[in-house]
């Protein structure tokens, strides 16, 4: 048996200051959390990220989307993948009654390890899977031996 200890004020203010729509609400917000949300209003393609022992993998799931309407850059060792997924409405008379797929621009941004060739660095787009293999270079060792006088 679990003895669950009785809160006076904290049952005055649930049922008599709070109306029942605003506190299921409430509760419904934090058990539920900003995931909920976010998955509603905001399309961020999901990544796994691969160490072999040659090179790394990106693989980004991009369903619906073609080759061209992904872009790469890289700039100053970040590694930046974005495009936009749009909703293809091609007859104006359907009314959607729900909608649960992901649409709008997206951006995922990695930071490089030192130790990557970006001369090397190779896409490809299958099945809406985008595949970035980041291959690995050997490290310079950049040591030099100071003398004390």
């Amino acid at each position: 048996m679990t003895l669950i200890k009785f809160n006076p004020a904290k049952e005055f203010f649930r049922e008599r200051m709070m109306p029942s729509e605003i506190n299921s609400l409430f509760d419904s917000f934090f058990n539920e959390g900003l995931g909920k949300f976010e998955r509603n209003v905001f399309f961020t393609p999901r990544a796994d990220v691969i160490e072999k022992e040659e090179n790394f993998e990106v693989h980004l799931a991009l369903p619906g989307l073609k080759k061209d309407e992904i872009s790469i850059d890289i700039e100053k060792n970040v590694l930046s993948i974005s495009g936009e997924r749009k909703l293809k409405n091609e007859n104006k008379e359907d009314k959607y009654h729900m909608v649960e797929n992901f649409y709008g621009k997206f951006s995922r941004k990695f930071t490089l390890p030192e130790n990557i060739d970006q001369t090397k660095i190779d896409a490809q787009f299958t099945d809406g899977i985008l595949t970035v293999v980041l291959p690995k270079q050997e490290l310079k060792q950049n040591t030099t031996k100071v003398v004390i006088k």
